[in-house]
């Protein structure tokens, strides 16, 4: 079968009875054969730039739901013999997404907000989880969706924490080092290393990329307090969206500061908002809050709709966000950000009265959402006991503990912990999901081809 004759400026391939034009660079640029792609490390041996702008289709063909297309003015270095293979279902999914489907574009499961009523918190067993790829998998949606779950019956060893990490990535080093302990000691450097209560609060703001996911081995539990309490800050930030706009602009907009300040060894600092949102950009425009930019954005989604057919989620404002930054015992003072809108719009205000007002602004905002975080219906408690790991998404579901008798001072609440971060998490989480969608596929033909010689 022959497609359309194409054109310079596009090349029309019919699709399911219906003419689709593409741009002949980037038909080029979807090639995968053993001269552009690696056959072992996978990675191109050409640039898209090599791509000459005159680059024209000299013949197409559709073979067996394959397009196979020769080329004029190819990629210097190719001869003519050189020929592209796309599968219709890879352009299927261009036109209807906007993008090439293949092993990276896996489904992965969308945020779901929770409370204390909706939480539904799992249990999953250590050895299941160590040795079965399938509870694996299911570890990781859940703190993909929700972030938060509990490995049970895990071993008393020290080393146990690092075991459950890595299954999901390599361990995230710090000063802390790669693993740590959590227990009272005296003249303690952290906070966290004290009997007192200890705040809502995400690990490691003074990172510029804190860590993604924490995991916390319970050891030994206090005879007396120290339960562990976990909030979805998600939930919190889009409530505060519905009850108060303004509020939650400020905290998305206002940076703030957060340090680590023993100068005799660390010195860490890092400067961001409390909600940290993807890029607001819709084509070539970026807006500086989220109603314009969501409104854009259905606009946008619902045009290319209309005339090109193409099938584009709808975003809310969850789909918007990245992170909470928020920690009490990080947070520095404040200052004017270079730079940024923060500085004085005109020579008559102050570079004092616009820190004044930044302050003032803050301040109001941040008590709002910390009112939200800490409703006591949105609030998962929970005694941990030995044997008991919890791991959570460090970035969306802040932790805090309940202050615990410090008399037994280095024998009391003793916890083992260490970080996972986001690349490596979501390489993880993909590869599984690709093996699982691939089991699935494969068990689908086989149940149809059993079927035909029944």
């Amino acid at each position: 079968m022959h497609a359309s004759k194409p054109t310079r400026a596009r090349v029309t391939i019919p699709i399911d009875g219906k003419d689709e034009h593409f741009s002949p660079i980037l038909l080029r640029d979807l090639c995968k054969c053993p001269v552009c792609i690696h056959e072992f490390t996978r990675q191109r041996l050409y640039s898209t730039t090599d791509i000459p702008p005159e680059i024209q289709v000299r013949s197409v063909t559709i073979v067996d739901e394959a397009l196979i297309i020769h080329w004029e003015h190819d990629v210097p270095g190719f001869d003519a013999h050189h020929y592209t293979s796309i599968s219709l279902d890879t352009l299927r999914g261009i036109c209807k997404t906007g993008i090439a489907p293949g092993p990276a574009q896996v489904s992965l499961p969308k945020s779901a907000l929770w409370d204390a009523s909706s939480a539904g918190v799992p249990d999953f067993g250590y050895k299941a989880y160590m040795h079965d790829d399938a509870t694996l998998l299911n570890v990781m949606d859940r703190l993909h969706s929700h972030g938060l779950v509990f490995i049970t019956s895990v071993p008393t060893a020290e080393e146990s924490v690092s075991a459950i990490a890595e299954r999901m990535g390599p361990i995230k080093d710090t000063f802390y080092g790669k693993t740590w302990d959590v227990r009272t000691v005296p003249k303690a450097n952290n906070v966290a290393y004290t009997s007192a209560d200890l705040g809502f609060h995400t690990d490691l703001l003074y990172f510029d990329n804190p860590a993604h996911i924490q995991l916390l081995h319970c050891m030994q539990s206090s005879s007396t307090g120290g339960i562990s309490v976990f909030v979805d800050a998600f939930k919190a930030a889009l409530d505060l969206y519905a009850a108060d706009i303004d509020a939650f602009n400020v905290l998305a907009s206002l940076r703030v500061n957060y340090h680590y300040e023993h100068p005799a060894s660390h010195l860490y600092h890092a400067t961001k908002p409390v909600i940290d949102m993807r890029p607001l950009r819709v084509a070539h425009t970026t807006y500086d809050n989220l109603p314009d930019f969501l409104q854009a954005s259905e606009s946008t989604r619902k045009s290319l709709k209309r005339s090109a057919g193409a099938e584009l989620p709808s975003l809310d404002v969850g789909d918007c966000l990245e992170k909470i930054n928020w920690g009490v015992p990080f947070l520095a003072p404040l200052t004017l950000n270079s730079g940024s809108m923060e500085q004085a719009s005109s020579s008559s205000t102050s570079t004092r009265e616009c820190l004044n007002k930044k302050m003032d602004d803050w301040h109001a905002a941040a008590k709002k959402f910390s009112a939200l975080l800490g409703r006591p219906e949105g609030l998962y408690e929970r005694l941990m006991k030995p044997g008991e790991c919890v791991l959570f998404n460090n970035t969306r579901v802040l932790h805090a503990r309940k202050a615990f008798d410090s008399s037994d001072v280095g024998k009391a609440r003793w916890l083992r912990g260490t970080y996972v971060d986001k690349d490596p998490f979501l390489s993880k989480l993909r590869v599984l999901e690709y093996k699982s969608e691939e089991a699935s596929r494969m068990a689908l033909s086989k149940g149809c081809v059993d079927e035909v010689l029944a």
